[in-house]
């Protein structure tokens, strides 16, 4: 039949429609390799950079060397909190992605605005309930919310941890931390709204055989407060670190020996009359007989003193310190 086409055509046909298709990929590539291009989540704007993201994480990971230290002497057992991540992300999505029940705690962090809130999930809060009241731990059911007296006692390890965060960032800002209200229920914990940023500090807590997490909630007004904080604290940074590394000097000095030397008078010998020198014979010293003398720290003369007699003993009394002229004057008379 006429319309038909051959098997020639047929070929002739796809062979074009491949050629095709691989031109417009080619143009697909050339019209993007001089453009960065990448994807954007408007739900999720990243309004923090990733400096700033690992800025955060050096001084949540002392938080979290913090926390070991404290909850391991508070209730008597080894615990070993680590640094799991510093994640930016919307409020939403941080309550979605928490258990309930939970333990949340809003919290106050003046003089910083805003608040924040502190989540532990049942993992870690029975576990450290039955610990501090000589329980075993993993006796306890975990899917429950806890009850006014569980909350009453683990009062105390939040405080231990609002103390942490207080030396954490004592550096950088005085924190003032103040436990506001416990929320077992994430949704009545209202810190931020709905799509606003935060940042999300997550914490992974060992104790014994029991493992959980715990994490900060860090709404985004509070978080540009303390990189603000952290932004002045590094433009101070070069002469912070030079006071305090002159402190830390001055500090190693203070028990350094140093001779204290009362001169009573000199005199300039030749070597032939030092070789004559005999016992019982008497030198003339250049300083007038005066109980006056002047105390020398090492090889400069800071103290004016009386010398005098006591028992069997000469003492000086110290009766002036010198002016810092008077110093360079007898230090140069010395030379």
């Amino acid at each position: 039949m006429d319309g038909m086409l051959s098997q020639e055509e047929i070929d002739a046909l796809l062979d074009q429609a491949q050629d095709a298709a691989e031109a417009s990929v080619d143009l697909g590539r050339a019209g993007t390799s001089d453009q960065d291009v990448k994807l954007y989540d408007f739900k999720r704007p990243e309004k923090f950079s990733r400096e700033q993201m690992r800025a955060l994480e050096r001084v949540h990971e002392r938080l979290a060397r913090l926390l070991s230290t404290a909850l391991s002497a508070y209730i008597r057992t080894n615990v070993n909190v680590k640094l799991e991540s510093v994640t930016p992300l919307s409020y939403q999505d941080f309550v979605f992605s928490l258990p309930q029940p939970t333990l949340i705690h809003l919290i106050e962090l003046p003089p910083l605005p805003g608040q924040a809130a502190i989540e532990i999930n049942p993992s870690v809060v029975f576990p450290m309930y039955e610990q501090m009241t000589g329980g075993r731990p993993g006796g306890t059911s975990r899917l429950r919310p806890l009850t006014d007296i569980e909350l009453t006692v683990f009062q105390r390890p939040l405080e231990r941890m609002m103390q942490c965060l207080a030396e954490t960032w004592q550096e950088v800002v005085p924190l003032r931390p103040v436990l506001l209200r416990a929320e077992q229920d994430p949704q009545f914990a209202q810190v931020a709204a709905v799509n606003a940023p935060v940042v999300a500090v997550s914490l992974e807590v060992t104790m014994g055989e029991e493992f959980g997490m715990m994490s900060l909630c860090l709404p985004d007004v509070l978080v540009d407060a303390m990189l603000e904080r952290m932004g002045e604290q590094h433009r101070l940074g070069d002469r912070g670190a030079e006071d305090r590394e002159g402190r830390r000097v001055r500090q190693a000095l203070t028990d350094v020996s140093l001779p204290l030397i009362a001169e009573l008078g000199a005199s300039e010998l030749t070597v032939a009359q030092v070789r004559c020198l005999t016992v019982g014979d008497i030198v003339r010293l250049s300083a007038e007989a005066a109980p006056n003398v002047t105390l020398h720290v090492g090889n400069r003369a800071v103290f004016r003193a009386k010398v005098r007699r006591e028992g069997r003993k000469l003492v000086a009394r110290v009766e002036d310190r010198l002016a810092p002229r008077d110093v360079l004057g007898a230090a140069g008379d010395e030379t």
